[in-house]
């Protein structure tokens, strides 16, 4: 299987390792916050922000 990429919203490249991983830390963020469906769009902009952020730090 090849690589598939996309570009976000503020031209970053996500791979789609990257959203596999990305998906399973946000099964885990909800499942520590008990987060309902409901709840689920809100608390995915502020896992995606803190993310960011950690990566930004990282570099």
């Amino acid at each position: 299987m090849g690589k598939v990429m996309l570009n976000d919203d503020k031209g970053e490249r996500l791979w789609a390792l990257d959203l596999d991983a990305l998906r399973k830390a946000f099964e885990t963020y909800v499942q520590e916050h008990k987060t309902t469906a409901a709840e689920w769009g809100e608390h995915a902009k502020r896992f995606l922000e803190k993310q960011r952020v950690s990566q930004g730090q990282s570099r």
